[in-house]
């Protein structure tokens, strides 16, 4: 592949022979569905420095899930191709380079057609060409644009009907300004393959390119095709440390069929889901806009709920909002300097030290663990509430009692995330931060017996797609809410945290 600029001899650059056919491709509408490692988000960044060097003072958006997804994990890979081509990120000092990150170019830079009010999210480009960058947790901030084309990132974690109400009906006009450009109008998007059926809309492009070939053009590829790049040693060693699954699905590309016998068969993470789990916050000191949580009250105690193995001990965080019940984040330990309870505890302290101004922990969870832990004369409740205090938190146990029956937990869940009865406390789940959560509950099978089928902790995948997150979610809703069905045996109040009920 050649990037010639006026005046300067061309300049060869590699990619591998999926993206040079994805690059190649002069379908308006392209998917490119890639394994990890296959060069998925590189090739972005040759597609955006083409219409750059094609569509000067035009105006594209690049599309992901989250401010902090594009700016941590997206523009880093796209600018890796951008200097490949000889693109360097401007130098105030020196007065040199080709592309600024979220501030206002120099005067004397070409401006878009239509240029942006703010450019805190905006890469701007010497000739004009400019990219806003546009999160989709936030949909309903990024409509009414105006742009020449458009680009998503991780496509399979964004909602279809985001795609086609408001990413797709924005890229529009300006024809007459760039009448003869093959680049101009194209819409791309990039992805992994989708763990979640959400996120299977990425494949209609593969269906109309069979349908409509001059329009549509869908390219799946793995590490494998970028293997001069990776290097053999380094699919080896990527190999040895993955699962077959997780190797099958992130390396290799191939699809992840839907669970028919599911322990949640009410389970929607279209409805339980929630994306929008941020506010964003310019720091004008420093120029950078900061992510935080908006799901959660710092002011107000969390719950944690957990569950105890030996090589994987794992803890989900929740807040009652109203009617609202929160899963916030999720937590595990899978090896420790001490022991994995006391590195779960002390993971879980370093992570809300500044985060939450209520420093007080309600735990649930498993009840073995209110037996005595090997070699110890205390519980795990009883380490937990100790290192806790040790951190500067107080804590209460809220597990007493046996575990419910399977049969009568399986109904009371599943009747709460079904949502028909409105005197009932609906479920949401972060999509940021609860993703294995999502993952765990959907690949847990359920039995003849109505227990849940427990087999994934046995096998050789990584456990935190196993059922360990789903039955931390088991304990705490079926421990607090199991007495609104005349099904739970609770000795003790059930606390409403935010609520009059």
């Amino acid at each position: 592949m050649s990037s010639t600029a006026k005046g300067t001899p061309p300049r060869r650059v590699y990619v591998n022979d999926k993206q040079r056919q994805f690059l190649s491709a002069t379908q308006k509408r392209r998917t490119f569905v890639g394994g990890r490692g296959s060069g998925k988000t590189s090739v972005a960044g040759h597609q955006t420095r083409m219409e750059m060097n094609y569509l000067p003072r035009a105006k594209v958006f690049l599309a992901g899930l989250t401010y902090t997804q594009l700016s941590s994990n997206t523009l880093p890979s796209m600018e890796d191709s951008w200097r490949a081509h000889g693109l360097r990120e401007y130098n105030f000092k020196s007065g040199f380079g080709h592309y600024i990150i979220g501030k206002r170019p120099p005067d004397e830079w070409l401006k878009p057609y239509q240029p942006p009010r703010k450019y805190e999210n905006v890469v701007s480009f010497i000739n004009g060409y400019t990219i806003q960058m546009l999160s989709l947790d936030r949909a309903e901030l990024a409509r009414g644009g105006n742009y020449d084309c458009g680009h998503i990132d991780e496509s399979a974690l964004v909602k279809e009907e985001h795609v086609n109400k408001i990413l797709r009906p924005m890229i529009r006009g300006n024809i007459y300004r760039f009448p003869d450009s093959p680049y101009h109008q194209t819409f791309c998007d990039y992805t992994s393959v989708p763990w979640l059926p959400s996120g299977q809309w990425v494949f209609n492009t593969e269906d109309l390119a069979k349908s409509t070939p001059a329009d549509y053009f869908f390219l799946e590829s793995t590490a494998y095709d970028n293997v001069d790049v990776l290097g053999e040693k380094y699919l080896r060693n990527l190999r040895d440390g993955m699962s077959q699954l997780e190797w099958d699905i992130e390396v290799m590309n191939m699809r992840l069929t839907k669970l028919p016998n599911s322990f949640y068969p009410n389970l929607s993470e279209e409805k339980h889901g929630v994306w929008k789990t941020y506010t964003y916050e310019y720091d004008e000191a420093t120029g950078v806009t900061l992510p935080t949580d908006s799901d959660r009250d710092s002011k107000r105690p969390l719950e944690g709920s957990f569950d105890f193995n030996a090589a994987f001990t794992s803890l989900t965080l929740h807040q009652e909002h109203g009617m609202e019940f929160r899963t916030v984040d999720c937590l595990w330990v899978k090896q420790a300097p001490t022991n994995v309870l006391e590195g779960l505890v002390t993971k879980f302290c370093d992570e809300y030290e500044h985060k939450q101004q209520c420093k007080h922990l309600i735990i649930w969870g498993d009840r073995n663990g209110n037996n005595k832990q090997v070699n110890s004369g205390k519980t795990f409740y009883e380490t937990i509430a100790e290192k806790l205090a040790e951190r500067g938190w107080t804590s209460e146990v809220m597990v007493h009692g046996l575990d419910p029956d399977h049969r009568l937990k399986h109904i009371a869940i599943n009747e709460l995330l079904a949502e028909t009865n409105p005197r009932l406390p609906v479920m949401r789940i972060n999509r940021n931060k609860c993703k294995f959560l999502i993952i765990s509950m959907q690949q847990s099978p359920i039995n003849p017996d109505w227990t849940k089928n427990k087999n994934s902790e046995r096998q050789n995948i990584p456990q935190e797609r196993a059922t360990h997150l789903s039955d931390c979610f088991d304990n705490i809703v079926y421990r607090k809410y199991g007495h609104l069905f005349g099904q739970a045996d609770t000795p003790y109040r059930v606390r409403f945290i935010g609520g009059n009920r």
